[in-house]
C-alpha cells in the first residue's frame, strides 16, 4: 500500500467529522448522523477504490500487462460514481435547505395563524368577563334595592297592623275608606311575596352567572399562559437549545375540539349575560309595578279620606246648628217653666183670695144668706182657677 493511500484510509473519519459539521448545519442531524451518511455515501467508495488500486498497484509490481488497463476502466468507472455521488449529493443539499427554509415558514405561518387564532378567542372570552362582571355588579345592585323595597314594604304592612285599618270614629262599620286600606293592605303582603321570591331567583341567577364567569376566566388564563408560551416558541433560537429527557404527556385536543369548546363557553357566557339582562329587567319591572300600583292605591285612600272628611264636616256642621237650635229651644222651656210656676203661683193665690171672699160671705145671718150672683160667680172663678192651675202643673211637669 502506497503513502498517499495508507494516508487516505487512516485520514477517513477526520475528513468525515469535518464534513458532517458542515452538513449538520445545513440539515439540521446530528453530526454523527451526518457523518455516517457521507462514509456510507461517498466516502466508503473511495476507500474500496483505494484497495484496489492497492491491489494492481501489486499486480503491476509484480509484471501483470492487463493490470493497467483494469485499473484505468476501474478508475473512469469510479469517477463516474464520484461525479454522480456528487451532483446527487449537491441536489441532496439544496433539496434539504429548501425543505428546511420551507419549513421554517410553514412553521412561522401556522404559528402566526394559531396565535392570532388564541388570541381573538381571548379577546372574546375576555370582554365576555368583563361584561359577565359589570352584569354581576348589576344584579347585586338589583339586590340592595330589592332589599330596601322589601323593607319599605314591610314597615307599611307593620303600619296598616296597628293604625291603617281602624274603623272611623264617626261610623265605625265598614264604609269605601275601610274596603279601600284593607285592599291596598292585601295588594301589599302579596307584593311582599312577589318580593321575597325575585329575591331568591336574582341570588340564584347571581350564582349561576359568577360561575359562568368564573370557568371562562380559567379560561382566560388559560389562553394568557398558551400566547406566552406560543410567542416565546415563535421568537425563540434553538440552536443551543438542549432537549432533556422525554416524557409521555397527554395527548392534545383536534382544533375542531378546541373551537368548539371554546364557542361552547362563548354561548354559555351570552346565555348568562342575556338572563342577566332579563333577570334585571324583571326586577326593574316588578319595582315600577309596585310604585304604580302603590300610588294609585294610596291616590285611592286619599280621595276616599277627604272625600269622608268632607262629609264629616258637613255632619259637624249640622251638630253645631242642631246643638244651638237645641239650647234655643231649652233657653225657650226654660223661659216658658218659669212663666208657667210664676202663673200657677198666681192662681194659687187668686184662688186663697176667692176662698177667703167665700168665707166672708159666708158669715151673713141665715136669712140674709142667698144664692146670689156674686156666690154663683166666685164658685166659677174658683172652678176655672183650680182648672188653670192643673193644666199649668201638667205642662211643668212635662217641660221638666
Amino acid at each position: 500500500m502506497h503513502a498517499w493511500a495508507r494516508k487516505a484510509h487512516g485520514h477517513d473519519y477526520t475528513g468525515i467529522s469535518a464534513i458532517g459539521g458542515l452538513l449538520s448545519l445545513f440539515l439540521g442531524f446530528s453530526i454523527i448522523s451526518v457523518a455516517e451518511l457521507v462514509y456510507f455515501v461517498m466516502l466508503k467508495p473511495l476507500h474500496i477504490a483505494f484497495k484496489g488500486i492497492d491491489m494492481f498497484c501489486k499486480d503491476v509490481c509484480l509484471g501483470s500487462s492487463s493490470g493497467i488497463d483494469k485499473l484505468r476502466t476501474l478508475s473512469d468507472t469510479l469517477n463516474e460514481k464520484v461525479v454522480d455521488q456528487i451532483n446527487g449529493n449537491q441536489e441532496l443539499v439544496m433539496l434539504t435547505g429548501f425543505a428546511r427554509e420551507s419549513n421554517e415558514y410553514q412553521f412561522k405561518k401556522y404559528m402566526q395563524e394559531r396565535i392570532s387564532d388564541v388570541e381573538s378567542w381571548h379577546w372574546v372570552l375576555e370582554d365576555l368577563v368583563k361584561r359577565l362582571d359589570e352584569a354581576i355588579g348589576g344584579l347585586k345592585y338589583e339586590h340592595n334595592a330589592l332589599r330596601v323595597v322589601l323593607q319599605r314594604v314591610k314597615q307599611e304592612i307593620e303600619c296598616h297592623s296597628r293604625e291603617g285599618s281602624r274603623p272611623g270614629a264617626l261610623h265605625p262599620l265598614m264604609d269605601d275608606v275601610e274596603d279601600a286600606v284593607i285592599k291596598e293592605y292585601k295588594f301589599l303582603r302579596d307584593q311582599k311575596k312577589i318580593f321575597e321570591n325575585l329575591i331568591e331567583e336574582l341570588d340564584t341567577q347571581t350564582a349561576k352567572v359568577e360561575k359562568t364567569k368564573k370557568k371562562i376566566q380559567t379560561d382566560v388564563q388559560n389562553k394568557q399562559q398558551t400566547l406566552k408560551l406560543e410567542k416565546s416558541c415563535s421568537s425563540k433560537d434553538y440552536k443551543d437549545a438542549v432537549v432533556g429527557e422525554w416524557k409521555r404527556k397527554k395527548k392534545g385536543s383536534p382544533v375542531t375540539i378546541w373551537e368548539k369548546r371554546c364557542a361552547a363557553l362563548k354561548r354559555s357566557g351570552l346565555k348568562a349575560l342575556y338572563n342577566a339582562v332579563i333577570t334585571r329587567q324583571q326586577v326593574r319591572g316588578a319595582r315600577v309595578r309596585l310604585s304604580i300600583a302603590a300610588q294609585a292605591y294610596a291616590s285611592k285612600v286619599d280621595a276616599m279620606l277627604r272625600r269622608r272628611l268632607h262629609t264629616n264636616k258637613l255632619k259637624l256642621q249640622g251638630l253645631h246648628w242642631q246643638r244651638e237650635e237645641a239650647i234655643r229651644d231649652f233657653n225657650s222651656l226654660q223661659d216658658e217653666l218659669t212663666m208657667a210656676e210664676k202663673a200657677v203661683i198666681d192662681s194659687i193665690d187668686h184662688e186663697r183670695i176667692v176662698a177667703a171672699r167665700l168665707a166672708d160671705r159666708n158669715q151673713r145671718p141665715d136669712r140674709e144668706k142667698t144664692k146670689d150672683e156674686v156666690n154663683r160667680k166666685l164658685r166659677a172663678e174658683q172652678n176655672e182657677l183650680r182648672h188653670f192651675s192643673k193644666e199649668l202643673r201638667n205642662n211643668i211637669a212635662d217641660i221638666t
